[in-house]
């Protein structure tokens, strides 16, 4: 084979497997290929109303949501802007009002509120704005393990 023939046999080879890996392996992080969603839980059907700030903004691939409504367990992650503090405001006063009980709560540059319900618990993480980043939510609930009794 020419020298010229196999060059460009090569570079078209290459070319296929790195468009081909490229489609492969882009993930799809929602119906319009945006790796953050607005959202309004009212709108969300996994999530009962009024579970998350309004405005907040879901970062897709790093949310795992299992079930629905008020028996849904995972995590939900939130870009909720420049002022964290509304949405720490948010949790701290909605979630009891929802029938969740404070268990303990931080405020600080990362702020921590830990909530019960009945066979769940919710621990919130919020960070803080940055310079060159939103704040963010990180919302956990998890089953409530209860210890056998002796």
């Amino acid at each position: 084979m020419k020298p010229s023939l196999i060059t460009s046999s090569l570079t078209l080879g290459l070319s296929l497997v790195v468009m081909c890996t490229a489609c492969s392996t882009t993930p799809k992080t929602s119906l319009d290929d945006s790796p953050q969603q607005a959202l309004n839980s009212n709108e969300f059907e996994g999530l009962a109303p009024n579970t998350l700030p309004a405005g907040a903004k879901m970062i897709n691939e790093q949310t795992l949501i299992m079930g629905s409504g008020d028996a849904w367990v995972g995590k939900i992650t939130l870009d909720v802007g420049k002022d964290a503090a509304i949405a720490y405001r948010f949790f701290l006063e909605q979630y009891p009002k929802q029938g969740w009980t404070l268990l303990s709560s931080v405020r600080g540059q990362t702020s921590m509120l830990v909530f019960t319900k009945e066979s769940r618990n919710a621990t919130i993480q919020i960070n803080d704005a940055s310079v060159v980043n939103s704040g963010k939510a990180i919302l956990t609930v998890t089953p409530r393990v209860m210890a056998p009794k002796p």
